[in-house]
């Protein structure tokens, strides 16, 4: 539990940057009109993670 306590703390936030960064990435690529399957990769990857380490540590700490 203290394992995912410390990364909703320390590395979620970090994760949280990064997937706005990559769907900011993202949409600047749409208005450019050039593919943009790696940011929606990332940023698929990212908010599962996030929600998943959200997910987990609410249930280890009931």
């Amino acid at each position: 539990m203290a394992v995912f306590a410390f990364v909703s703390m320390y590395i979620m936030p970090a994760a949280g940057v990064l997937f706005i960064v990559a769907l900011l990435r993202a949409i600047k690529k749409i208005v450019q009109g050039k593919s943009y399957s790696a940011e929606v990769f990332w940023s698929s990857v990212l908010f599962a993670g996030i929600v998943w380490t959200i997910s987990v540590t609410n249930l280890l700490t009931d």
